[in-house]
C-alpha cells in the first residue's frame, strides 16, 4: 500500500511537493511536443467545412426572410424563459467546480469566486470551443489569483469535465430509454437498439459508480496522477450534469416553433446527440454541427422556423453570456489597477471637463435638431404598419407633435448648458427622456430614442460639470447661437418640403389625422417648431434673469456686528450702510461684503476677516459665489495686503486711485510747508466758526439739523447721491458713530461722521456734507481741528480717503487702462474735478497708498466700470427700499 501511494502520490501531495521531472513526463508536455492544438483544429475546419455543405443542401430552399420572419414571432415570453432556463444551466454548472475543488483539497476558494470563475470558463469553452485553450487556460488563470497551484487547477478542470459527460451521458441514456423514437431520425436505427443502447450506457454508468466505491480512484499519466471522487461525489456530479443538460435543452426547448411534435424526453436526447457530436467535432461552440443534427430530426416543413429558434438559442445561451463573462474577465484582470486606472481618468476628466460643456450642449444641440429632422421626414410604412396594432392614433399624433416641440426646447436649452446651468442640465434629462418615448411612440424610430438615451447618459456622466444656479432659460442668446437655431429650424422644414413637393396642398391637410398622413404632420409640426422657436427666444430677450440684486438687512446677519468691530480696516464700517449682501466664511470668522450690477458681483474691499487664512479662503469662496450664478467675481479698491492670493485666484489688477494717509505724529501747523493749512485756520476762525466732536449717544437730537445740513449740500450737488463705497444719508447709520461739526452763529454749517479708532489708531471720515452759505475754508478747517484733536488723543493715522484715478503710470508702455484713465484724470475736469481732489487732500502731506481693482481680465474692464458706476449711484435707493418694505 506505502507503494502504490508513493506511485500514485495524493493530489495534494502533488501541489505540496511537486516533481519537475515528474511533470515534463506529464500528459500536457506530450500533448505540446505532439501539437495536438493544430491538429484539432484542422478537424475542425475540415468538419465545419462539411457540415456547411451538408447544411446548405438540407435547407436549400429556405430563405432568410423566412428565418428573420420565424425570429420574429417568438413570444418575448418564450425569451424571457429561455434566458431563465439558461441562468439555471450556469448555475447548476458551478456545482462541477465546487465539488472538484474539494475533491482536490482545496477549501479556501470563497463560493461567489467559484462561480465567477466556472461561469467565466464554461462562457468561453462552450463559444470558443477547444476547452484546455480556452476555458481551461482562463480557469487556471483566474484559480491561481487565489492561491491555487496549476496542477490543482488542471485537476479541477478534469474534475468537472468528468462530471459534464457523466451527467450528459446519463441524461442521455435515460431518454433514450423512454423516447428511443425520438433519435431514430438521427441514427436511423430502430426503437429496439436505441433502447439497448440507452440501457447499455446507465449500466456503464452504474458500474462505474460501483467502481469508485470499492476500488482505489486515481488516474495516472506519467509522473502525475489524480485521485477520482467516490460514489457519492462522483454521482453528485453526474446529477449536477443532468441539471445542466436539462437546463440548457430547456432553454432551446422555450424557443421551438410551435408546431413540434415532440415530448420533452425525445427533445432531450436529439439535444444530448448534438451537444456530444458539436463536442466532438472540434469546432468552436459546435457550430453547424449542432444545428445540423435538429435539421435532420425535424420535419422538412418546419426547418425555417427550426433555424430561427436554434439562431436565437445562440444568442441566448452562447453570445450573451460569452459577452458578459468577457466583461467580467477584463474587470476582473483590470480590478488591481483600479486605483491607477481611477487616478488616470480622474486627470482626464479634470483635463476634459474645461471642454465637457460645451460637447454635451453640442450633443443635445444635435439630439433635438434630430427630433425636429424626424418630425419633417416620412415614418418607416412597415413600424408604422406594426404600430398600427399597439399605439392608437391620438398618441401616435400628439407624440409626432410634442416630440418636434421638444427638440425645439433642446436647441435653445443647449445654450443653458454651455453656460453650466444646474437647470437646464435637469431639463435636458426630463426632455431627453420623455424625447425616447415620444420617438418610439410615434414611429418606433428606435434610433433616434438611442440617441436621446445616449445624449442623457453623456449629461449624467458630467453631471459635475453644472451647478450654477440660474434658470434654464436665463441669458441673452448670441448671435451664432441665434443663427444656429434657426438654422436648424429652416433645415427641417426646408427638407420637409422637398420630401413631399409631390403632394398638393390644400387647407384640409392641417385636419388630416390618419397612420399614413406623414405629409399633414410635417405641416403641423413645422408651425409648433417655428412658434416654439420664436417663442422661446423672445422669453429670452425680454426676461432679465434675477441674480440677488437686493442687498440683505443686518437682522439677517448678526455676525457683522462682531467681525467689525474686530476688524483693522476702517472701511468695515460700511457693512452697515444696509446697500450690501455679505458671504460668510465656512467657520463664521469672516464675511465679504457685495453687491450684484448686471453680471458683476462688486465685492466692497478685501474680505473682513479674523485671519489671513480665513481672508485667503473667502476670496475664493467667494470667487465660487459668483460663479454658481455665472457672476463675475470683483473686488472694489483693495490694498496691496493680499494682491498675491488675488492673483492666485486668477484675477488680474488695474489700479484705481491712491489713498491719502496723513501721519498724525508728523501732522504740524508750523512750518512753511503748512502755511496754507494756518490761514485757512485763522480765516475761519474770524468768521466766527467753532468746532466740536459730538458723541454717538448725543447725535440723535442734532439729526434734524444734520438732516437740513446733507439737504442742502444735495440740493446744488450735481447728480443723486452715492453709496456702496461712502456713506449716504441714513440715520440709523449716522447714529453708531460720533462727529466732528462745525458751527458758525450757533448753527450746524459742516459735519463729518468718525471712524476709528481702528487697531494701530487709525481713523478716517465718512459722509461730509456743510451748507452751500458756509464761510470759505469750512471743510478745511473741519480737518485741521478734527487732526489735532486726533493728535493729542494719541491717533497714529488718518485716512483722507482715494484720490480717483491718481497715480497711474503714463509712460508710453504702460497698460491701456493706465493711459485712459490718466487721460480722464488731467483732461475730465468738467466731469468731476479729480485734480482738485487730490490737490486739496495733498496739503495734509499724506502718504499715497495704492487701491486697486481685482477682476478677471481681459476685455471684461469696461463692463465692469460701468456695473460698479451703476451700483454706487443706486445704492442708496435700493437700502431704502429694503428698509421700507421691512417697515412695512
Amino acid at each position: 500500500m506505502q507503494s502504490r501511494i508513493a506511485q500514485t502520490a495524493n493530489l495534494a501531495d502533488i501541489a505540496g511537493n511537486p516533481r519537475p521531472d515528474d511533470f515534463k513526463r506529464s500528459l500536457f508536455g506530450l500533448l505540446a511536443r505532439l501539437d495536438w492544438g493544430k491538429i484539432g483544429i484542422a478537424i475542425g475546419v475540415a468538419v465545419l467545412v462539411a457540415v456547411c455543405l451538408g447544411l446548405r443542401r438540407e435547407l436549400a430552399a429556405i430563405t432568410w426572410d423566412q428565418v428573420g420572419a420565424a425570429m420574429a414571432n417568438v413570444p418575448a415570453a418564450s425569451i424571457l424563459a429561455a434566458f431563465a432556463a439558461t441562468a439555471l444551466s450556469y448555475t447548476a454548472l458551478v456545482g462541477f467546480d465546487w465539488l472538484a475543488l474539494r475533491q482536490s483539497g482545496i477549501n479556501s476558494v470563497p463560493l461567489w469566486f467559484v462561480g465567477l470563475t466556472s461561469f467565466i470558463g464554461h462562457a468561453f469553452t462552450f463559444t470558443l470551443g477547444f476547452g484546455v485553450l480556452t476555458g481551461g487556460a482562463v480557469r487556471l488563470r483566474l484559480y491561481q489569483t487565489k492561491g491555487v497551484p496549476i496542477e490543482r487547477g488542471v485537476a479541477v478542470g478534469a474534475l468537472s469535465a468528468i462530471g459534464f459527460w457523466t451527467g450528459l451521458a446519463a441524461i442521455g441514456g435515460i431518454c433514450l430509454l423512454l423516447e428511443p423514437a425520438a433519435f431514430g431520425a438521427v441514427d436511423g436505427l430502430g426503437l429496439a437498439v436505441n433502447r439497448l443502447a440507452g440501457a447499455a450506457v446507465l449500466a456503464v454508468l452504474g458500474g462505474w459508480i460501483a467502481y469508485t466505491a470499492v476500488s482505489d480512484r486515481a488516474i495516472s499519466l506519467g509522473g502525475w496522477s489524480m485521485n477520482l471522487p467516490g460514489p457519492a461525489s462522483t454521482l453528485g456530479s453526474m446529477l449536477i450534469g443532468m441539471a445542466d443538460t436539462g437546463a440548457a435543452a430547456l432553454a432551446l426547448w422555450f424557443l421551438m416553433p410551435s408546431g413540434l411534435d415532440m415530448s420533452f424526453p425525445g427533445f432531450l436526447v436529439i439535444f444530448v446527440a448534438a451537444t456530444i457530436l458539436g463536442v466532438v467535432s472540434h469546432v468552436p461552440g459546435g457550430l453547424g454541427v449542432f444545428e445540423a443534427v435538429f435539421v435532420l430530426a425535424v420535419p422538412q416543413s418546419l426547418r425555417a422556423d427550426l433555424i430561427g429558434s436554434l439562431l436565437l438559442f445562440r444568442v441566448v445561451y452562447y453570445l450573451v453570456p460569452f459577452g458578459i463573462a468577457a466583461g467580467l474577465l477584463a474587470l476582473h484582470e483590470a480590478w488591481p489597477y483600479r486605483s491607477t486606472v481611477a487616478s488616470a481618468l480622474g486627470n482626464f476628466s479634470k483635463a476634459a471637463g474645461r471642454f465637457m460643456p460645451q460637447i454635451t450642449a453640442g450633443a443635445v444641440f444635435v439630439g433635438g435638431f434630430v427630433l425636429i429632422l424626424s418630425g419633417a421626414l416620412p415614418a418607416e410604412p412597415n413600424r408604422m404598419a406594426a404600430l398600427r396594432n399597439v399605439v392608437p392614433l391620438p398618441f401616435v399624433e400628439s407624440s409626432h407633435l410634442v416630440a418636434s416641440i421638444v427638440g425645439t426646447f433642446l436647441l435653445v436649452i443647449a445654450h443653458g448648458l454651455s453656460r453650466q446651468l444646474r437647470s437646464a442640465w435637469r431639463l435636458s434629462i426630463w426632455l431627453l427622456s420623455a424625447a425616447a418615448l415620444f420617438s418610439l411612440a410615434k414611429g418606433f424610430d428606435y434610433e433616434e430614442a438611442l440617441i436621446c438615451l445616449a445624449v442623457v447618459g453623456l449629461l449624467w456622466f458630467n453631471r459635475d460639470q453644472y451647478y450654477r444656479l440660474s434658470g434654464g432659460l436665463e441669458g441673452a442668446l448670441s448671435l451664432p447661437w441665434l443663427v444656429a437655431i434657426f438654422s436648424a429650424a429652416a433645415v427641417s422644414i426646408w427638407a420637409g418640403f422637398w420630401v413631399y413637393q409631390q403632394v398638393g396642398y390644400e387647407g384640409s391637410l392641417w385636419w388630416d389625422f390618419c397612420y399614413n398622413a406623414d405629409a399633414p404632420r410635417f405641416l403641423r409640426a413645422s408651425l409648433a417648431v417655428s412658434v416654439t422657436s420664436v417663442a422661446l427666444i423672445l422669453y429670452k430677450f425680454l426676461h432679465q434673469p434675477y441674480l440677488m440684486q437686493e442687498p440683505a438687512t443686518l437682522g439677517d446677519n448678526a455676525g457683522v456686528e462682531d467681525l467689525v468691530a474686530h476688524s483693522n480696516r476702517l472701511d468695515a464700517q460700511l457693512a452697515f450702510l444696509g446697500d450690501k449682501r455679505f458671504e460668510f466664511a465656512e467657520g463664521g470668522d469672516g464675511f465679504v461684503m457685495y453687491g450684484v450690477q448686471g453680471s458683476s458681483w462688486i465685492a466692497m474691499g478685501d474680505p473682513i476677516a479674523t485671519s489671513e487664512e480665513a481672508t485667503r479662503k473667502l476670496i475664493w469662496r467667494y470667487k465660487e459665489l459668483a460663479d454658481l450664478y455665472r457672476g463675475v467675481a470683483v473686488f472694489y479698491q483693495i490694498d496691496t495686503r493680499y494682491l498675491p492670493v488675488y492673483l492666485d485666484a486668477g484675477f488680474a489688477m488695474a489700479k484705481l486711485g491712491e489713498d491719502a494717509w496723513v501721519d498724525l505724529n508728523k501732522f504740524s501747523l508750523e512750518g512753511s510747508e503748512f502755511r496754507k493749512l494756518r490761514q485757512s485756520k485763522s480765516h475761519a476762525q474770524r468768521a466766527g466758526v467753532s468746532f466740536e466732536i459730538v458723541k454717538a449717544e448725543d447725535i440723535p437730537p442734532l439729526l434734524p439739523e444734520l438732516k437740513r445740513v446733507s439737504d442742502a449740500w444735495l440740493a446744488g450737488f450735481p447728480g443723486q447721491e452715492k453709496g456702496f463705497t461712502l456713506g449716504f444719508w441714513s440715520e440709523e447709520y449716522l447714529s453708531r458713530y460720533d462727529h466732528a461739526i462745525v458751527r458758525s452763529n450757533g448753527e450746524i454749517v459742516a459735519f463729518a461722521n468718525i471712524w476709528g479708532p481702528g487697531p494701530g489708531g487709525e481713523y478716517s471720515v465718512d459722509l461730509m456734507r456743510h451748507t452751500p452759505d458756509a464761510p470759505g475754508g469750512v471743510m478745511d478747517y473741519l480737518f485741521i481741528c478734527l487732526l489735532e484733536r486726533l493728535k493729542a488723543d494719541g491717533g497714529q493715522w488718518f485716512n483722507l480717503g482715494m484720490a480717483p484715478l491718481s497715480g497711474l503710470p503714463q509712460h508710453r508702455l504702460a497698460p491701456l487702462w493706465s493711459q485712459l484713465a490718466s487721460l480722464i484724470y488731467h483732461r475730465g475736469g468738467r466731469f468731476y474735478n479729480f485734480e482738485g481732489l487730490r490737490a486739496f487732500k495733498n496739503k495734509f502731506k499724506p502718504e499715497w497708498r495704492p487701491r486697486y481693482l481685482a477682476y478677471p481680465g481681459g476685455l471684461s474692464l469696461p463692463q465692469i466700470l460701468l456695473d460698479a458706476t451703476r451700483l454706487i449711484s443706486s445704492s442708496p435707493m435700493r437700502a431704502r427700499a429694503v428698509k421700507g418694505n421691512a417697515q412695512s
